[in-house]
Order: structure tokens, then C-alpha cells, then sequence
């Protein structure tokens, strides 16, 4: 065996669960208010400004998270699907208060469907690499994302089918990271204790504090999150650095 790979399975001896984030932890969104504007193109709505678009897709986003939280979840009559087409339609809306309901409902019903396609993703460089060392290793290796439940689609378009022993979603959980809640279902399902589980992703407060209020250990992915908050320990610029540290360094968790 390899130093590289000894020091690999020391750092993470201590645990038998490793799980990541997704959104900018492992897949990248490739420029969605582009995609916004080629689909909304294709249904016959062309000349919008790619600026007010996107200023309205933000106002949208914070109105829907905030009037009905998780994508809906906990809301009577209205699931996932139904919350992303009221978000693209108040954001089109908003953008060209002209436009009729049929040719909103047909832009979001596009919409839903590529978002869950290769066709809007691109992987973070070095997840693949990654989550298949921790896998070699011999860890149990799942996802905890605030996400739709269409999130297994997403992750079997862009190459990762049967990587994964579990994917939780905040919508599955009917809580959000960094809700303490989301983290305890693997801890209970798996029958294991909270120092036996790592959580990699790249939001501070979400993720590595998310996990390590939960008892779990956490990495943090992200330069200007590790920039901003020198009380995470265990950040690093990018997946590459990550593996490097763990590969050449004993980390202290």
C-alpha cells in the first residue's frame, strides 16, 4: 500500500460514514439564467434582459424559500414540481408582465425537465475522483442536499448512479440543513454514533456547521467561505486540495 493511501485510511479511519453536499460541492449549475433565456427562446419569448432576469429569478427565489420553505414541502397543495413552475412563472412575469399564463406554464414545464438533465450541470473537478476513494475505502457514502426529490435524477444523469449507499434530500428529511434533524436519519438508519460521520460541502453554516453542531466531524470546500470564516478548522480552497491534505497530512478532527 501506498503512503498516499495509508495516510488516506488513517485520516478517515475513525469513521464508517462519509457524506457530501452536491450544488458546488460535487455538480456545478452551468449558468441557469442562460438556460432560462434559451428555453424561454425555444417556447417563442425572445429580447429579455439577461440582468432584470436574473435580479427577478433572485426576488422570486427568496419570496417562494421564505413563503413556502423546502420546496414547498410542509405546504397543502403545493408539491416540488408545482413550486418550481410558480417561481418560473413569477420570474418571467416579473421580467415582462405581458406575457400570458399558457406560454409561462409551458416555459416552466421545460425548465423543470432540462434542470434534471446533463444538459444544465457540470461536475466540480476532482468529485468523481473523490467520492470514489472514500468508496475504495470502504466507508458507507451517501448525500445529504437541500434539495427536490428529483435530486437522484440529476445525480444519475451526470454519472453517479450506484456511487452513492443514500441520497437525502431536505425535502425527504421535511428539514433543511443545517437543521440537527437532517443529520440524525443516517445516524439512526445506519445505527451509529455522530463521531462516526463526516459531512463535506462548501457552505459554512449549512454544512460544516450544520454538521459539526450535530456531532458530526466536517470539511468545508470553498475559498471565499474559508476566507470569510477562519473558525472552520478543516477548510479548503477546492476537492483537490482536500484530497491532497488527506492523502499527505494527518488531520486532527
Amino acid at each position: 500500500m501506498s503512503l498516499k493511501c495509508q495516510l488516506f485510511g488513517q485520516n478517515l479511519r475513525r469513521f464508517r460514514l462519509v457524506t457530501f453536499d452536491v450544488t458546488d460541492t460535487l455538480l456545478k449549475l452551468e449558468d441557469p439564467l442562460k438556460q432560462y433565456q434559451k428555453t424561454a427562446a425555444e417556447c417563442g419569448v425572445t429580447g429579455l434582459n439577461r440582468q432584470q432576469l436574473e435580479r427577478c429569478f433572485s426576488q422570486q427565489f427568496k419570496i417562494m424559500s421564505k413563503k413556502y420553505p423546502n420546496f414547498g414541502r410542509s405546504s397543502p397543495n403545493l408539491d416540488w414540481k408545482s413550486w418550481w413552475l410558480q417561481l418560473v412563472a413569477g420570474t418571467f412575469s416579473c421580467a415582462d408582465a405581458s406575457l400570458p399564463t399558457d406560454k409561462l406554464a409551458t416555459i416552466g414545464q421545460q425548465l423543470v425537465r432540462v434542470f434534471r438533465t446533463s444538459a444544465c450541470w457540470r461536475h466540480v473537478e476532482g468529485a468523481a475522483e473523490l467520492v470514489q476513494r472514500v468508496r475504495d475505502s470502504g466507508k458507507c457514502v451517501g448525500i445529504i442536499s437541500n434539495f427536490d426529490p428529483s435530486l437522484p435524477q440529476v445525480l444519475q444523469a451526470m454519472g453517479f448512479a450506484g456511487k452513492f449507499d443514500f441520497i437525502l434530500t431536505s425535502y425527504e428529511a421535511g428539514v433543511m440543513k443545517p437543521d440537527a434533524r437532517i443529520f440524525k436519519i443516517p445516524l439512526e438508519r445506519l445505527q451509529i454514533a455522530p463521531d462516526q460521520a463526516l459531512h463535506i460541502g462548501n457552505k459554512y453554516d449549512m454544512d460544516y456547521a450544520g454538521a459539526r453542531n450535530s456531532g458530526w466531524s466536517g470539511l468545508l470546500v470553498h475559498p471565499m467561505e474559508a476566507d470569510k470564516r477562519n473558525e472552520a478548522k478543516h477548510s479548503y480552497a477546492n476537492l483537490a486540495t482536500l484530497l491532497n491534505a488527506l492523502e499527505t497530512q494527518e488531520i486532527a478532527w
